[in-house]
């Protein structure tokens, strides 16, 4: 019997502005953004490239949501990303100078070399077009993209609101043709948000797949005797693939895999710790706070001079962690053929959120190379969610349970005591604007730029990061100031329409601050009939 092991990556972006003022005042967003494309996305492509010239039969799912491609398609912000480089290898060598310690000294050689190598290959080898690499992983057939919503929509917050819903369906699928020139099998709920009628709402956009999470199958009335050790389908045949609910713990847990002692203290970093004159021209005199990419501890630290960081034994522990992790998850497989001897095949769903993975953890592509490559030796088969399709038609039927993958399984923190207030406001927003598109069917010319303009503030508005955001205190101040531009931008694009007047100035402003999904339709918040 086969036994597959599917490793699909959601990564995570919300839209920031970056032109003229907002460069000063979204820095930190900037910077968190560059990086993840040092730490995350060229390394991911590098990590293709290497498995690929060792001859490796691989394949894994990711996600590349419409905001993240739209930033990395944009001209100024690849001219941005290049400066940034630029600052911290000119950061580097003042760091090279200031060091005493040779173990500094090293962290900030490879460190400068790491800055130097991104800049080479991003201009060199990629021409600043990372969808345009991607994509030759995809035409290659080493990766799977999977398609999602326009923005981080957390469904059950709408689930009466079904044009809400079909609307960011229907503008992510149009955002996947634009970039990649393809339809995807796969749909990624955000945040494995789920609750009955979602289905037929995904399938009727042509959708195969999508990913819930274990409860979603597991409290069923009906669960099926396979468990989330093979797929299953719904009522309408669009076949649900089941996340393991402990996997996120045993990555980012407090025990969990990202957590020893070896790997890279990601919260100390000279950014908090030196004088402003020391950093600049990284951060400027005035400027807030961020991380520089200078860390010289392990998660150890504590005073001692072994608490340096040592990158070939951070890499060593990773490898340790990663056949732990493949040696568990086949074991797993093997008491699962043994219950399921009828199977064709057994699989275990691998899904990850950018954040559970890769944010405070240095190492994790490494972790993954090496999760690849002893999946390999042990004899699994590396499966992406849409080559598990074979037997759609006849997979077994049940009615999956309302659940999700954040908060406790239900994401209550979404609607939290200091979140909630969000709420009213964007589903107001959201009655508005189905209301418009109904008032306003055959408009053209300034009503038309308006109602776009609406159609996107609302869906930024509605994006579950920002929710997040304020729950767990990670950048609160900026999400809250994100969240209530976009629905001061939508009111007052509602408050123009009905007195029929509105400033060209004010909105060709706004459509250049916000220059996301320039093929917006309105009419996708139409009334279905």
């Amino acid at each position: 019997m086969e036994k597959k092991l599917s490793i699909i990556i959601k990564c995570s972006q919300d839209y920031i502005r970056h032109y003229g003022d907002f460069e000063k005042s979204n820095e930190i967003l900037l910077n968190i953004f560059f990086d993840s494309i040092s730490d995350v996305y060229i390394p991911l492509l590098r990590m293709i490239d290497k498995l690929e010239a060792d001859g490796l039969a691989f394949r894994f799912g990711l996600v590349l949501p419409p905001l993240l491609c739209n930033l990395f398609a944009d001209t100024s912000m690849q001219n941005m990303y290049v400066e940034y480089l630029e600052k911290r290898i000119v950061l580097g060598q003042k760091e090279l100078a200031r060091a005493e310690a040779e173990e500094v000294k090293e962290i900030v050689r490879d460190t400068i070399a790491k800055y130097e190598l991104l800049k080479k290959e991003y201009v060199e080898r990629y021409n600043k077009d990372l969808i345009a690499a991607f994509s030759e992983g995809l035409k290659k057939g080493y990766l799977e993209l999977l398609g999602t919503c326009g923005t981080d929509l957390f469904m059950p917050h709408y689930a009466d609101l079904k044009e809400i819903i079909s609307a960011q369906i229907e503008s992510g699928l149009h955002a996947y043709k634009q970039f990649f020139g393809t339809v995807p099998d796969g749909f990624w709920l955000p945040s494995f948000g789920y609750m009955s009628g979602v289905e037929k709402l995904i399938k009727a956009y042509g959708y195969s797949y999508t990913i819930l999470d274990a409860r979603s199958l597991l409290f069923s009335e009906n669960c099926p005797s396979t468990g989330i050790f093979y797929p299953a389908r719904t009522e309408n045949s669009l076949v649900i693939l089941a996340r393991d609910s402990r996997l996120p713990q045993q990555i980012s847990g407090e025990k969990g895999y990202s957590r020893k002692c070896l790997y890279r203290n990601e919260n100390r970093d000279i950014g908090y710790e030196l004088s402003p004159v020391q950093l600049e021209p990284v951060i400027e005199i005035g400027s807030a706070r961020y991380a520089t990419g200078f860390k010289y501890w392990n998660r150890c630290f504590d005073g001692s001079k072994n608490a340096f960081y040592n990158r070939k034994e951070a890499l060593e522990q990773a490898h340790t962690d990663a056949a732990a992790f493949v040696e568990e998850k086949s074991g797993l497989l093997d008491e699962a053929a043994k219950l399921l001897p009828e199977n064709d095949y057994v699989s275990y769903v691998c899904a990850f959120e950018s954040d559970e993975l890769f944010r405070n953890w240095n190492e994790s592509i490494e972790w993954l190379e090496y999760v690849i490559r002893n999946a390999c030796e042990k004899g699994l088969i590396l499966a992406s969610g849409n080559q598990l399709l074979e037997k759609q038609y006849s997979l077994t039927k049940f009615v999956p349970y309302y659940s999700a993958g954040i908060g406790d399984g239900y994401g209550e923190n979404l609607l939290s005591s200091k979140n909630c207030w969000m709420m009213r406001h964007v589903r107001k927003a959201c009655e508005r604007m189905i209301d418009l598109a109904d008032r306003f069917p055959n408009d053209t010319g300034l009503k038309t730029r308006l109602l776009n303009l609406g159609a996107k503030e609302l869906m930024l508005s509605q994006s579950l990061n920002l929710a997040k955001a304020i729950d767990n205190s990670y950048c609160p101040e900026l999400a809250e100031r994100r969240f209530r531009d976009s629905i001061n931008a939508f009111t007052a694009v509602f408050d123009s329409l009905g007195s029929n007047t509105v400033s060209t100035e004010w909105l060709t402003t706004l459509e250049m601050q916000d220059s996301i999904f320039p093929w917006m339709n309105y009419r996708i918040f139409s009334k279905k009939r």
